[in-house]
């Protein structure tokens, strides 16, 4: 288990350097999170649940996943997906894109090519995941922070963090000079960033009027 509260190191520079980002942090306050442990089937289960949740609501993934996590007999595994059929699959509520992406990860991937993404650069492990039919920038960026837990990842394409960060600077994220000012603040540890984002859109923190009160005008 890891734990960051405002005072550690990474965050006191985060906000230091960022009077906004450095405000919501403290209203969130301590951040703990598990560190996966490094194996094969951790690292499958953690792609198939990025797979299944882009584009969905947590709650709409979870409910799908626990589904997939069912008919493979209690973990999304490599070898249990493998046994199953793109229409098995599809029962769950799954897309059959998603599905037919799912059996390719089963295929485009042995147990040791996994388990060997942890000792990968950042960008070998984007062209390895991506190598995958189905599986894009996103994706291979939301494995690289929350799986192999590495600290300077920015996914801008992500709409998450894209309505965050509206919501806390009052500018859109693909506005160039925003990305430029603000983002490159944010180096080399851009990925707690983005984990305070998430837990800020998941405890409803971007509620009406809130952002007065989290940045204390």
């Amino acid at each position: 288990m890891a734990t960051i509260t405002p005072e550690s190191p990474e965050a006191a520079f985060l906000a230091e350097r960022d009077f906004r980002l450095g405000r919501l942090i403290a209203h969130i306050g301590t951040y703990a999170y598990e560190v996966p442990e490094r194996s094969a089937d951790v690292a499958f289960e953690r792609l198939a649940h990025s797979v299944i949740e882009q584009m969905l609501s947590m709650k709409v993934g979870r409910t799908i996943e626990g589904r997939l996590a069912e008919l493979c007999g209690g973990q999304v595994s490599r070898d249990a997906v493998q046994q199953l059929s793109v229409d098995e699959i599809r029962g769950c509520g799954i897309s059959w894109r998603k599905a037919k992406t799912l059996q390719g990860l089963t295929e485009t991937f042995t147990d040791e090519m996994l388990e060997g993404l942890w000792d990968l650069s950042d960008d070998e492990v984007r062209k390895a995941l991506t190598s995958a039919k189905g599986v894009g920038r996103w994706t291979a960026d939301m494995f690289l922070i929350f799986t192999l837990d590495r600290p300077d990842v920015l996914p801008l394409e992500d709409g998450a963090i894209r309505q965050v960060f509206s919501w806390l600077y009052g500018v859109p994220l693909a506005d160039a000079t925003a990305q430029q000012l603000v983002c490159s603040l944010w180096h080399p540890h851009a990925s707690l960033a983005v984990r305070y984002m998430y837990r800020a859109l998941n405890q409803g923190v971007l509620a009406e009027g809130a952002a007065d009160e989290v940045l204390n005008f």
